[in-house]
């Protein structure tokens, strides 16, 4: 049995997800990164798990990608059972997929009263329940070896108490994406008590506004308030992830809401240079990065 740690990540076949998964594996991860899109993608936009599994694997790590469709729960257990039988264990879980339903009634971009039932449910059933699930499954053999990690990727929702807010789909989103990310905020805090003395960590990760996929998406995306020149490049949150993955006392995060800009600058892990959206998204950006400081 391989003595590198295993990481699995949903969401894993682009963006965010992708730059997480090859950024753990050139930091001693085995990785099982996991999506709908496994050898050709099951949206209009690029990327599938196989294309990342070989980033994984020409950096050392062993990769087992997987497809996992969180709208099916007995998916999200098949994808468990497989890492367990193919990896014996997982030391970091990152909830990192999520939903985006550009459709007329969808989630994204419109109104609740103009929002169809089923788009609602399935918004649901990606964004809450198949997190509830997955932490479920994962965290027993965690708590069992002493140790683990699971970081709930977020989007942060403080926006909601601003005034003059616009409406969705005139420069905000739908009400599902808060609703739903409401929900999983809510996981860390409610079990840090619970997992502490067991030695496992769980914190909710705030990818901030990034660059993760291509320009195709800009103009539906800035009807919900997406600013691209705001936004920073797709090594923030995947070289934040890795530090929290690797770091000596990840317990300090425990419970916590932890910004990746902020971790990324509060460590001194990337120039703003590296930060910035100028660095666009993809393979290139994160492997060009030197390792983290002290890393071997």
């Amino acid at each position: 049995m391989s003595e590198r740690p295993v990481a699995l990540v949903t969401g894993g076949s682009r963006g965010i997800g992708r730059a997480m998964c090859i950024d753990l594996a050139r930091h001693g991860f085995d990785v099982v990164p996991t999506a709908r899109s496994v050898s050709s993608s099951a949206e209009s936009w690029p990327g599938t798990v196989e294309e990342t599994a070989e980033r994984v694997r020409a950096h050392g790590g062993r990769a087992l990608p997987l497809r996992l469709d969180l709208r099916s729960q007995d998916d999200v257990r098949a994808a468990v059972d497989a890492t367990l039988a193919e990896m014996q264990r997982i030391d970091v879980l990152i909830t990192n997929a999520t939903h985006i339903d550009f459709s007329d009634g969808g989630t994204y971009l419109s109104q609740f009263v103009d929002t169809r039932w089923e788009a609602i449910e399935e918004h649901v059933a990606i964004n809450v329940t198949s997190a509830l699930l997955l932490v479920r499954l994962v965290l027993p053999g965690m708590v069992a070896r002493g140790s683990g990690i699971v970081m709930n990727v977020t989007q942060n929702c403080s926006w909601l108490s601003l005034p003059d807010l616009p409406m969705p789909g005139e420069g905000m989103c739908g009400m599902a994406i808060p609703v739903t990310r409401g929900v999983t905020d809510r996981l860390a805090p409610a079990l840090r008590r619970e997992l502490a003395p067991h030695g496992v960590t769980m914190l909710t990760f705030d990818p901030g506004l990034t660059l993760s996929i291509a320009e195709q998406r800009y103009a539906d995306t800035s009807r919900a308030g997406f600013v691209p020149s705001m936004a920073h490049s797709v090594c923030v949150p995947a070289r934040a992830a890795t530090y929290l993955a690797t770091c000596p006392n990840p317990s300090i995060f425990n419970g916590e809401l932890v910004d990746a800009a902020n971790v990324v600058r509060s460590f001194g892990l990337l120039t703003e240079a590296q930060m910035s959206g100028d660095w666009r998204e993809g393979v290139a950006d994160i492997e060009q990065l030197p390792p983290l400081p002290g890393w071997r």
